[in-house]
């Protein structure tokens, strides 16, 4: 077998450097590993704490808090948070009814209309403005009380009839002018208007889903008729009672009001009349009441005979 040639051989000497120098490479590889590690890892720490306020000496005594006063602290609170506002207003924004009820509980002016009648010739209460449901609702509305006569007496509405003022201010001057006049032909005076039917919030005739009646906008009143100071009971739809004067108060209601309701109209005003200042084009006005004559007693058969087969 040949011998090994000496120049393969590599002293020991060089292999003893080289694991040195390998050794120290794989020691700086993982130092810097380490370092790194633990520079990212102290890196939030020393933020926060650079962060903190710094504490304050021991030695220094409390301080109590400024006292401000209230105006101060407002405008020191709306510098702060932006301007302060009342939950009232928050209120207002999700309920309109709000502002509204607000705005009824503050004394208003009397209407020009409230003015002219008032104590004057009609006993009147002012009410609240009147809102829905739908389209139903009126404003300066009143409740009547009574007509003041010239001769300074009264003539009551039972029950008080609700309404308008403009429209109130009508029925007090048909029942002074008017009705008083009629009257006066029978030889008596009026005590008592009998109000059916005044606000009312539905539809014409009470038919669901019919035209916004006027009673339901404060602007109507229905009546059966007057009673008289001698005891009497005018009913104006009453064929029995004296044709001449419902005759007379048909015409008569026929001028004041724009719309005039009764017999013969559309069945459902039979034993009272409609009267309302509805606003018509061109200035058109309704009335439609027959003034129906009295009906003779038909005589009855006379009874048949027990004898008769």
């Amino acid at each position: 077998m040949p011998r090994p040639s000496s120049t393969n051989i590599i002293p020991m000497g060089a292999i003893t450097r080289v694991r040195r120098l390998f050794f120290q490479h794989l020691f700086v590889q993982h130092l810097f590993v380490v370092v790194t590690v633990l520079t990212c890892a102290a890196a939030p720490a020393f933020a926060r704490e650079k962060a903190l306020p710094k504490s304050k000496p021991a030695a220094a005594p409390p301080t109590a808090p400024a006292q401000l006063s209230p105006a101060a602290a407002a405008s020191a609170t709306e510098r702060k948070h932006g301007p302060v506002v009342p939950m009232e207003e928050f209120a207002a924004e999700s309920d309109p009814s709000t502002t509204s009820r607000v705005a009824d509980s503050k004394p208003e002016e009397p209407s020009a209309c409230y003015t002219r009648i008032a104590d004057r010739i009609a006993v009147i209460q002012s009410l609240a403005e009147l809102a829905g449901p739908g389209d139903c609702g009126a404003t300066d509305v009143v409740k009547l009380e009574a007509v003041i006569m010239p001769d300074k007496s009264r003539v009551t509405l039972t029950p008080p009839a609700t309404l308008r003022c403009t429209m109130a201010e009508v029925v007090a001057t048909w029942v002074r002018e008017d009705l008083t006049a009629s009257v006066a032909a029978l030889g008596s005076a009026i005590r008592n208007l009998d109000n059916y039917a005044s606000y009312d919030c539905r539809g014409r005739n009470r038919i669901a889903g019919a035209k916004i009646s006027e009673h339901g906008m404060a602007n109507a009143i229905d009546v059966r008729g007057i009673h008289l100071a001698n005891g009497k009971f005018a009913g104006f739809t009453d064929r029995n009672f004296a044709f001449d004067f419902r005759e007379t108060v048909r015409k008569q209601t026929c001028a004041r009001f724009t719309t005039v309701l009764g017999p013969g109209s559309d069945g459902h005003h039979e034993t009272h009349i409609h009267v309302d200042l509805a606003e018509r084009r061109g200035g058109y006005r309704l009335c439609q009441w027959n003034v129906l004559a009295a009906v003779d007693e038909v005589p009855l058969p006379r009874p048949r005979p027990q004898e008769a087969p």
